[in-house]
Parts: C-alpha cells; structure tokens; sequence
C-alpha cells in the first residue's frame, strides 16, 4: 500500500541533509541523570539487617536523650503574671489610660528562685496575641525608637 500524503525531510538525526538549520529543541541533552537512570542501591531488607539498624541508631540516640533529658531538669522557669499587680486597683478598669497618664509608674517585682542557678542565666519573656512576623508589627517597627534611649517613654506611636 501506498500512501498518497508527501513525505518531508524533518532534518532531524539521520537526514542526509546535513545543511538544515538546526532547531532548537526544549528537550534536554541525553544523559543518564537527566533520563533517571543512573546505577542505585537497592538493599535487601532481611530481619537480621534491619535489626541491627535499628540497634545501632538506638545506641547513638539513647544516650543522646539522655544528656538532653539531664539538661532539662536543670532549667528554672518562673511565671510572673504582673498585668495588673503594679495598677493602683481603683485604676484597673482604665489600664491603658493609667499607662498613658504622664508621671512615674515604679513597678518592683520580687522573684523567690526555688533552686541555684549556674551562669549564664537567661531571662525571656511572653507576649500573649503578638505575633511578630505579622503585616501590623513589622510596618510599625520604628528603628529610631529602638536605638534612642530618649524616646523610650514616648507612648504617643503605641
């Protein structure tokens, strides 16, 4: 059988016509890597083997845990909720007008540490519903606040 459609010379691998252009082509190069066939390992997975894996993970872990088990129990954590212990109670109901009031606001907090502590000795603190990567903290960073002592009493920004 014949077929009545003309055949054309793509110019492609394999065509005598050597003096086409090229075309550029999407395709990448040839190459084991990119055609994922390069040579892998494919262990066989019998109880002895995979027991012993487990076995020597266990005995670079355990330890591991151990130490960072010991470490912890060396931790002193104090929670001291002081929202409204240095408010004058007849004020306590306007909070946010008694910070903004001009004047002195002393606030002394004793801390009783149940247990010695070894240097250094790390502070933290928590913030409840203050997120700082959201949108409204991170457009109401004020470098010059944080860098110039003389403006730490300023609330008029808050």
């Amino acid at each position: 059988m014949s077929s009545n459609v003309p055949s054309s010379s793509s110019g492609g691998p394999g065509s005598a016509d050597s003096s086409a252009p090229r075309r550029n082509s999407k395709r990448p190069k040839y190459s084991k890597f990119t055609q994922q066939e390069l040579p892998a390992c494919k262990p066989i997975l019998t109880p002895r083997w995979v027991i012993s894996a487990f076995m020597l993970v266990s005995m670079i872990f355990i330890p591991i845990g151990i130490a960072s088990l010991f470490a912890s129990r060396d931790v002193v954590e104090i929670i001291d909720r002081y929202e409204t212990e240095c408010i004058p109670p007849d004020l306590r109901n306007d909070k946010v007008g008694y910070i903004q009031s001009p004047g002195e606001k002393p606030c002394n907090r004793t801390l009783t540490v149940p247990k010695n502590m070894k240097q250094p000795i790390f502070v933290y603190y928590q913030l409840d519903n203050f997120y700082q990567n959201h949108r409204r903290y991170v457009k109401s960073r004020s470098d010059e606040q944080l860098k110039d002592p003389s403006s730490e009493n300023d609330t008029s920004t808050c």
